[in-house]
């Protein structure tokens, strides 16, 4: 731990140090919340947390060490060793989500039982054990056929879209560590969905508008909110993943991915147990911002409402383009009026790498992310 907090305690504590645990420390300063992050001082949240844990989320000990010093424990990613999170919830300090309820939603084959075995529409899926079974799933589910790990997948990094039997047994021998890999039918959806539900330990819900994620190559790049799609739809979404976080025990904010069909229904993609990519809008454009309300849910206060504040927002994110020391264009981003600027201090950028965000609030979808990507363009990493 850094020198100057070697002694103190701290309200919570954050396995990880990127952007996400960077956006929740600056949601607790101004609730006189102290929050300690696992990392180093040169990560992005360890330039603003109230304390680093040396170490990272894949070392127990650190792990171990964080819970001794926080009184409560949460997670910037899903990835965590939902075993040495339950020793820490065992010594007494709680860990949310719970490390049971974890253990179940980082495992996607395990993520999708659940979900089915709740009654929740998601895709057809199979968990494939070997190789030689994929002619005969791409048989049944049809080809493109979709493989995913069956953990430590994001952002398109352990996803494969395969159209032959030949790409699916290439797919397999990278996507495989030991346990198979879930084979999905590919959806032919028309847009891709997504809310975060906020959840709190003393049983209070709050659901954020249902937002709509444009992706590219796997990675979300754009959301716009409200969804651009009829009333009707964005409720059933709301209803299911209402329905998604309280069958994953969700605590904090859970964030839900979804599908759109042509035919009106509404299928789970995935599901991330923390504060996610696509609920960024929230920090300028709704009432309480999901890393507020993710912070409140885990300490049983109060939730705020996730009400927006404009009739229409967007959030662009600012990918890396190319490889080598970060120069963000901070100036000329800022000269475009009204575009809200988050830059997320990582010292190199790479291609696809997400370094920033631009948020914006307006009368319109469309003008909302005119003047987002105006200031995307303008930060040229």
């Amino acid at each position: 731990m850094t020198p100057s907090h070697e002694h103190e305690r701290y309200d919570v504590g954050i396995a990880g140090a990127g952007q996400l645990a960077r956006m929740t420390c600056l949601a607790a300063w101004p609730l006189g919340l102290r929050v300690a992050v696992l990392g180093s001082p040169d990560e992005p949240a360890g330039l603003v947390a109230g304390g680093v844990v040396p170490g990272n989320w894949k070392d127990p000990e650190a792990i171990r060490a964080l819970g001794s010093v926080c009184n409560v424990v949460t997670l910037e990613n899903e990835f965590v060793d939902a075993g040495v999170l339950a020793e820490v919830a065992a010594s007494g300090t709680p860990v949310y989500p719970r490390p049971e309820s974890l253990g179940v939603i980082q495992d996607k084959a395990l993520q999708k039982a659940l979900l089915d075995s709740c009654g929740l529409p998601v895709p057809p899926h199979v968990v494939v054990e070997n190789p030689s079974e994929l002619t005969s799933v791409g048989r049944d589910f049809g080809w493109p056929l979709v493989l995913k790990a069956r953990k430590l997948g994001y952002d398109g990094y352990g996803n494969a879209t395969c159209a032959t039997p030949a790409e699916a047994e290439d797919a397999f021998s990278r996507l495989d560590a030991g346990e198979g890999v879930l084979a999905e039918a590919f959806v032919p959806f028309v847009c891709e969905l997504a809310t975060m539900v906020a959840r709190s330990t003393r049983g209070e819900e709050a659901v954020y508008p249902v937002c709509e994620t444009i992706q590219r190559d796997h990675v979300c790049t754009e959301v716009v909110v409200p969804a651009r799609v009829d009333e009707d739809v964005r409720q059933e979404a709301r209803r299911v993943a209402r329905a998604a976080a309280l069958a994953a025990d969700g605590l904090g904010v859970t964030g839900v991915e979804m599908f759109l069909l042509s035919d009106g229904r509404v299928l789970v993609n995935e599901l991330a147990p923390r504060p996610h990519n696509s609920g960024h809008y929230s920090i300028e454009a709704c009432e309480t911002s999901q890393f507020e309300n993710h912070l409140r849910g885990i300490l049983g206060l109060s939730l705020g409402p996730p009400l927006l504040r404009a009739p229409s927002a967007a959030m662009v994110n600012i990918l890396g383009t190319t490889t080598g020391p970060s120069r963000p264009g901070l100036a000329a981003a800022l000269s475009v009026r009204g575009a809200h600027l988050h830059l997320y201090d990582k010292a190199e950028v790479r291609v696809r790498r997400k370094m920033g965000h631009v948020t914006t609030l307006a009368g319109s979808a469309d003008e909302a992310l005119e003047i987002a990507r105006s200031a995307v363009q303008r930060v040229a990493l």
